[in-house]
């Protein structure tokens, strides 16, 4: 199992996100079209390129625990599977309007195009069509129970999520958050909405078993963590494969979120440190040389190895919590492809 076909996978959840918006014709999905990567935005003469494939992360995780637990099928799930990723893209759009965010995956964002207030309609309708989406199982042949304990899981893990998000708001402005402490918030903000996804797509392929979901769903937890980590990473040291850290700060960076490396560190500083680093903090608007502080401060205590560690662990761990599934070569091939594509480069 190899990059090819994690890409032909979130190739199919693409397209079926397509068929689904297709049937609407109204500027509200035109909006979630574009979040989407699809269709340029309102008043540009030339249609021009659509924006770089997507890999969609949760419709993939979804997909590829349906394959591993059904002998090589994953095409049952796949109304589930779009269903997850448009979750994923409703929180999205409010992330964006939460943190000023101008920009998502290259281009504008929803609500830099449309405003504020429509972006929030947009998201919303999108969780709204995710649920649609995760009913219409039950008109594919998905025994009713299943699909309805398809949704059960769905709406838990959107429910934690949101409440990771609120904690991770909740600390932008403190710097007295222990490293404990951003685990819990990445396990619910991360962890939670990927934990669904591969237990949702487990309960399909397995033909219900909840052991068997429940295995998946806790490895979808770890590798939602692990993908957290190593975006923080990517997002304190952009465009760093050589671990120069040479790109621009990111939104998240300049917006104070607390990242694991900047958190170890804050942690981890004596006086001086976390005196340097809270000058840095207390700031209501950052500039790139407050960035380039709290880099010094992070790299100097060790804080992009402890990511770095976090990393490694959460992906052993999330094959670990398989253990006690039958897999044959191409599921668990299939899953480190997976974990692969969540975790290198961010």
């Amino acid at each position: 199992m190899s990059a090819r076909v994690i890409s032909e996978l979130s190739s199919q959840v693409d397209s079926h996100l397509r068929e689904t918006l297709a049937e609407r014709g109204m500027d509200l999905y035109t909006m979630m079209s574009y979040h989407l990567g699809w269709g340029r935005r309102p008043g540009d003469l030339e249609a021009g390129p659509e924006a770089a494939p997507i890999l969609r992360r949760h419709g993939v995780g979804c997909l590829v625990a349906a394959l591993a637990t059904s002998g090589g099928r994953s095409a049952e799930a796949l109304p589930a599977a779009a269903a997850v990723e448009m979750v994923a893209s409703f929180v999205e759009i409010h992330d964006d309007i939460q943190g000023g965010t101008p920009t998502r995956n290259g281009r504008d964002a929803v609500w830099w195009v449309w405003g504020p207030a429509q972006a929030i309609n947009a998201g919303d309708g999108m969780h709204a069509l995710a649920r649609l989406t995760m009913l219409s199982l039950k008109g594919q042949g998905l025994p009713a129970g299943r699909t309805f304990r398809a949704m059960e899981i769905m709406d838990h893990a959107s429910l934690a999520m949101c409440e990771g998000r609120f904690r991770d708001i909740e600390a932008q402005e403190r710097i007295d958050m222990s490293v404990e402490r951003y685990l819990e918030m990445a396990r619910e903000k991360s962890g939670s909405l990927m934990s669904g996804a591969l237990r949702i797509g487990a309960l399909i392929g397995s033909g219900g078993d909840e052991d068997a979901a429940d295995a998946f769903g806790s490895a979808g937890t770890e590798l939602g963590v692990a993908m957290q980590v190593a975006g923080d990473l990517a997002e304190l040291f952009p465009g760093d494969p050589a671990g120069l850290g040479q790109g621009p700060p990111s939104e998240d960076v300049m917006n104070k979120r607390k990242l694991l490396p900047v958190v170890h560190a804050l942690q981890t500083a004596g006086p001086t440190e976390r005196r340097r680093l809270g000058d840095v903090y207390v700031k209501r608007v950052l500039l790139a040389a407050d960035v380039a502080e709290v880099k010094e401060v992070v790299e100097a205590l060790g804080g992009r190895e402890r990511a770095e560690e976090e990393v490694r662990y959460r992906r052993e761990a999330a094959m670990s919590a398989l253990e006690g599934v039958e897999l044959d070569a191409c599921g668990r091939s299939a899953l480190k492809a997976f974990a692969d594509a969540l975790t290198d480069g961010g």
